[in-house]
């Protein structure tokens, strides 16, 4: 890949780049270390933190006058053919989240360097996993501004995602014989499960407000003494509900039932008229679009990192987010530019 050093990154080249190297969660080394090949090749002070985030530093201006671009790395699993395809680029990662870090590291590329303002970009190591990269970042100083790189469309801003609540639930029973009158494990966890879904409100309304229960595996073992079923059940919460709140409501309906929270994370939400958002919008604006807005039913790192934090903030990046961790996962090449520039202009504007 060649860079033009004077003219910036070129964020089709990059992320072309970093989507042909696989990069699941666990196992971003090999991505990282090319990561900081080429952003060090275009004169970015990089280096990784003692969790694995890339840490690509722009400027020399004060620590705690920083603006922060915070994407991730890692991917969920399931590789995708990398290929062009008229206008668009196919593979694992060109939206969630590849194509946003490609676009805030072209971005601030065409920046002076002696503007007086640090801009780090981070690549997180374990978003799609249990945020450890953005858990180990809440000891970092907090930066003047936040903006999360995740797909939102290049005219659009994210200010809010529902909470999640992972537990493990498990059920015990002595062993005993398929054909009699003893029920099973895996009998007992089945209707818990049914039981929880039923406790949840029925009312109609967005999904963004609603709780949502989903569980993503079940297991049984059976070792002649003792009958074990198991579920990872996942609680997504909407503003109004925390945490604590939804694993004592998950413990009164699993009753007897062995619960261990995995993880937990609040719901989140930020004000479009705080200073990362006026910005973004003006830039949109400024190149034609018209800002919307929207509230995710998913997470982020903005969830881990903004309670400790408390700055401005806002989330944005170029990409259709219903391609997220899909078969069809691919983005727009026009849209990945447009996305670049949008973040050029809001980084230059913030102060």
């Amino acid at each position: 890949m060649t860079i033009a050093v004077s003219a910036g990154l070129e964020p089709l080249a990059l992320l072309d780049a970093l989507v042909r190297i696989p990069s699941v969660t666990g196992d971003v080394d090999t991505a990282a270390a090319r990561l900081l090949e080429v952003a060090a090749d275009a004169g970015y002070d990089a280096s990784r933190d003692g969790a694995g985030n890339v840490l690509l530093t722009w400027g020399n201006g004060a620590e705690d006058d920083e603006v922060v671009l915070l994407g991730h790395l890692d991917t969920v699993p399931g590789q995708i053919a990398v290929r062009h395809d008229g206008e668009r680029l196919h593979g694992r990662g060109t939206v969630d989240a590849k194509g946003p870090l490609a676009a805030a590291l072209a971005a601030v590329s065409r920046l002076p360097r002696d503007a007086g303002r640090r801009v780090t970009v981070i690549a997180a190591c374990d978003e799609e996993g249990a945020s450890l990269g953005a858990r180990h970042l809440r000891g970092r100083v907090a930066p003047a501004q936040l903006i999360v790189l995740e797909p939102s469309g290049w005219n659009t801003i994210t200010t809010g995602y529902r909470g999640c609540v992972r537990v493990t639930v498990t059920v015990h029973r002595p062993a005993a014989h398929h054909a009699g009158r003893s029920v099973g494990a895996a009998d007992v966890l089945v209707g818990l499960l049914g039981e929880l879904q039923r406790s949840l409100p029925s009312e109609p309304g967005r999904a963004v407000d609603r709780v949502q229960v989903r569980v993503n595996a079940l297991s049984t073992h059976d070792d002649g003494i003792t009958e074990h079923a198991a579920a990872a059940v996942e609680a997504r919460i909407p503003t109004g509900i925390n945490v604590d709140a939804m694993i004592a409501h998950l413990a009164a309906v699993l009753g007897d039932a062995d619960m261990v929270v995995a993880s937990a994370c609040e719901p989140v939400r930020v004000s479009r008229g705080n200073a990362v958002a006026r910005a973004l919008a003006r830039a949109i604006t400024s190149a034609g679009g018209r800002p919307r807005y929207t509230t995710k039913t998913g997470t982020s790192d903005l969830n881990v990192v903004l309670p400790a934090w408390g700055c401005p903030a806002a989330v944005y990046g170029p990409g259709d987010c219903s391609l997220d961790h899909s078969p069809d996962e691919s983005i727009d090449v026009d849209e990945l530019r447009r996305g670049t520039d949008i973040l050029e202009a809001t980084v230059r504007s913030l102060r």
